[in-house]
């Protein structure tokens, strides 16, 4: 009786607060050598009086907003304090692959890992959240999660808004759910939509151009934005940079792990305010946050639902006043320079919160490696829908461009550099992406970014090397030994201009993986079709000699 009495007065406090508005909450920008970020446990009261447990980045809930410069060294130490694995990864970020964070670089309980890195990308808004195999969700959902800040000369020649918290606004949308207990519930959608962590939000702006710099942060739920008078507003930029000049929209879908840098014009509206609204009413079936009564169920679906109130105040001195004609020129690679074309096709049936959804009928298996690239080399991607639901696919290591939907050229916001797409059910999307960081034999991953469905194996994985590893060896008259082809499916062909005795397989760990006894033969077939992929080295012996040949099965 006690409890069910608490219940219902914590749901009544919830119901009393739900419709308080508070200023929205700013993370604390850091510009600093060496960044100390610490995931622990925390305590914190989104509404007064009712405590919700919580995990954080040095910070109660969230984390501190990093900034960097292009063409710095980064360093980050992660500090685990929780009473589970972490890891954290630098998402957007082009870095190398034993830097990237993925579920392979484990930070046990008490341990810290240093992340140290060059800061290669352009301009942008990227993040930072943890990534361990299986338990992204629910880390995730408990809060720990932060802006990443990247500046460089190109973007500081531009008029735009740039004094973080005044006229640049960091804007994390999330949906949680809360039990009456106050404690969040681990579910694919929540009934309370937070920004920055802040229930009912409210942000006092000037009355100038301000640029939000807006995160889907929830778990599945995708967004459609807007404003309540359907205004107009100029899109600069997306996940891994700016755009070639501003496209106005008056909607921008953002599904999760998607970022978009927005130009607001409030000039003349001092004492005025407008409404950022997801209108979810508008969004296909297919999409998680529709009114889709197959799914799990949330208040906030299929209905248009407060986001964020925008309260004009007085101009601050120094303000941008216009929003700029021109942005920053792209770099798109040419799609003659891809050197390959993959298809990714999207399986399963399930739901937005479970399911069993495959990419080429994989799931993730740590052990294995599903692609090798080049280093530098430039490949075309599609990606195929064939499951019952859209899916946001996230590649890390690199950014790429969207060539077509279905054919079609993307709309022009989403032209810029990405690193999340969303590929709707029966969608066909075509990427290009140049591939220019080394693995290290740290593979990078590919995965749906509804972290429900990654912690359920939504995912691949490949890796980088350098292309001298995959060249045939051509007959010299040093070696006079020839392995092709490289890459292999399987089977390749080994010819010697002396005898050959044995022929050893090593993964990249240095396992043994086979051997065939050549008895002296000059040439021989070998099949490697039943190793998985990756990188292997063939060490060939015969006539007093060992040679060593990097081969590589796809």
């Amino acid at each position: 009786m006690r409890t069910l009495l608490t219940n219902l007065l914590l749901w009544t406090a919830l119901l009393t607060t739900a419709q308080v508005m508070r200023p929205l909450a700013i993370p604390q920008a850091l510009q600093l050598d060496t960044f100390d970020l610490v995931t622990d446990e925390h305590t914190h009261q989104f509404y007064p009086g009712i405590n919700t447990a919580t995990y954080g980045a040095s910070a109660e809930y969230l984390g501190p907003t990093l900034l960097l410069d292009r063409g710095d060294t980064a360093r980050i130490r992660i500090h685990n304090q929780l009473a589970q694995v972490t890891s954290m990864h630098w998402h957007g970020l082009h870095v190398p692959g034993e830097m990237d964070g993925g579920p392979q670089r484990i930070i046990e309980p008490g341990a810290s890992w240093m992340a140290e890195f060059p800061v290669k990308n352009p301009a942008a808004t990227y993040w930072y959240h943890p990534h361990p195999h299986e338990l992204t969700a629910e880390q995730a959902n408990f809060g720990i999660a932060g802006f990443i800040i990247v500046r460089d000369e190109a973007e500081a020649q531009l008029d735009l808004p740039r004094t973080y918290g005044v006229d640049d606004i960091p804007v994390v949308i999330q949906d949680r759910k809360f039990s009456a207990n106050g404690n969040f519930s681990f579910y694919p959608f929540g009934d309370s939509v937070l920004v920055n962590g802040t229930p009912n939000a409210y942000l006092e702006c000037p009355a100038q151009v301000v640029r939000l710099r807006l995160l889907n942060g929830s778990n599945a739920r995708v967004y459609a934005l807007g404003f309540d008078d359907d205004r107009p507003f100029a899109v600069i930029g997306g996940d891994g940079g700016l755009l070639p000049s501003p496209a106005s929209t008056d909607r921008l879908w953002l599904s999760n792990g998607e970022r978009a840098e927005v130009l607001l014009d409030l000039s003349g509206m001092e004492g005025d305010s407008l409404l950022l609204v997801s209108y979810g009413n508008e969004l296909p079936l297919t999409v998680p946050g529709s009114g889709n009564l197959v799914w799990e169920s949330s208040s906030l679906n299929g209905v248009a639902f407060p986001v964020l109130r925008i309260r004009v105040t007085a101009t601050a001195p120094g303000g941008v006043s216009n929003i700029p004609e021109f942005l920053i020129p792209q770099s798109i690679p040419e799609e003659s320079a891809s050197i390959r074309t993959r298809t990714k096709t999207l399986t399963g049936m399930g739901m937005v919160g479970m399911g069993m959804f495959m990419i080429n009928g994989d799931m993730y298996d740590m052990d294995v490696v599903n692609d090798t690239m080049l280093l530098g080399s430039t490949e075309t991607w599609h990606i195929v829908n064939n499951s019952n639901m859209a899916h946001p696919m996230h590649i890390h290591g690199v950014s790429f461009y969207i060539l077509e939907r279905n054919g079609q050229p993307p709309a022009a916001w989403d032209r810029g550099p990405k690193d999340v797409v969303l590929v709707d059910r029966f969608e066909d999307v075509k990427l290009i992406m140049q591939f220019t960081e080394s693995s290290n034999g740290w593979p990078y991953m590919y995965h749906c970014h509804n972290l429900l469905h990654e912690d359920n194996m939504m995912m691949l994985q490949y890796i980088v090397v350098e292309p001298t590893l995959l060249l045939p060896a051509s007959p010299t008259p040093d070696t006079d030994l020839m392995v092709s082809p490289v890459p292999t499916s399987g089977l390749m062909r080994i010819i010697s201009g002396w005898p050959m005795h044995d022929v050893y397989i090593h993964d990249m760990n240095g396992k043994r993986c086979g051997h065939a006894q050549l008895n002296r033969a000059t040439e021989h077939s070998l099949d490697i079709g039943h190793l998985p992929p990756g990188v292997y080295r063939l060490s060939i012996e015969g006539a007093g000699t060992r040679w060593v040949r990097m081969v590589v099965k796809e």
